[in-house]
């Protein structure tokens, strides 16, 4: 586990925390390294992977249902435990943002590479594109509450320049066509900037003003997040048979911390964004810990 914790955790760990310092000494705006990761780092990556990835798409059916249905017994559980400290709706909203949706994209994706190998990164990318596409819609439900159109909901899907990524990528692998260097030299390195630039613009975001406040509710989202999540996935997983890749991939991501795009979805929608950020920060420090267990637990289950 020491192992684990010292070639995979600490390497992407020890760029964000550099990140995080350098913004709190030059005092740098994340808003266009943000921009500049989802408008054109992410789609590329995401369009590099998905024409290069091997997986059948049966596979990646299962992985996607498996994703799903880990989600709905995850925030099913979250809505228990938020009745139990019995919070209003507002902060009921906050507390499912908090544990509904762990960060499979600037995290995720180095650990999963260290981790993994190229492999577990062609899995970690359905996964992200994935959870991307619930935290556009099922997000912004959450978030708005009640309030939401369900249509309105689902425009939100057509805004993430990922999906764009995804469509493209779908036309070249169906068309069955060789893009030439010229094109495609460039997206490439777009992608290969992209995991390094997630690792920074989290650092940006961990490099801000923290204040903690309800402390009980904050240790309950948490504990779901980096804890009650991984034995929900691997119970998805076995039950949608995916393979033991697959399933170590998908149990890694359900132990990763709080998104930080539930910052933007709480901040938008006033739903406890002070709560929402500080669930963000806490989860992404004790997930040193914690993610360093996972992923052993999931090596020595892919070499039983």
């Amino acid at each position: 586990m020491l192992d684990v914790f010292i070639n995979v955790i600490m390497p992407v760990f020890l760029v964000a925390v550099l990140a995080a310092a350098f913004q709190r000494w030059r005092k740098a705006p994340v808003g266009p390294l943000s921009q500049v990761t989802l408008y054109l780092l992410t789609p590329a990556l995401i369009f590099t992977s998905l024409v290069e990835q091997e997986i059948p798409p049966s596979a990646t059916f299962r992985i996607v249902s498996t994703l799903l249905v880990a989600n709905a017994f995850i925030i099913a559980t979250s809505l228990v435990v938020s009745f139990a400290l019995r919070h209003n709706r507002a902060m009921r909203s906050a507390f499912v943002l908090s544990t509904g949706f762990p960060n499979a994209g600037n995290m995720a994706l180095p650990v999963l590479l260290l981790a993994f190998g190229e492999e577990g990164l062609a899995v970690g990318v359905i996964v992200f594109v994935t959870m991307a596409i619930m935290g556009q819609s099922l997000g912004v439900f959450i978030a708005a509450g009640s309030s939401l159109n369900p249509l309105d909901s689902l425009k939100q899907i057509f805004k993430l320049p990922a999906i764009y990524g995804i469509i493209a990528a779908l036309v070249v692998r169906a068309a069955g066509v060789e893009l030439p260097h010229v094109v495609y030299s460039p997206i490439e390195l777009l992608a290969q900037a992209s995991i390094p630039m997630m690792l920074v613009v989290l650092g940006f975001q961990l490099g801000g003003e923290i204040r903690l406040e309800s402390a009980a509710s904050l240790t309950a989202a948490v504990m779901v997040r980096l804890l009650a999540s991984v034995p929900l996935a691997y119970l998805s997983a076995t039950l949608l048979g995916l393979d033991d890749l697959a399933r170590g991939v998908v149990m890694t991501v359900y132990a990763m911390p709080v998104a930080v795009f539930t910052i933007i979805l709480a901040t938008e929608f006033k739903t406890h964004p002070r709560f929402v950020t500080n669930a963000v920060v806490t989860s992404t420090f004790a997930s040193t810990l914690t993610l360093a267990v996972v992923i052993q637990v999931v090596k020595d289950l892919l070499a039983g």
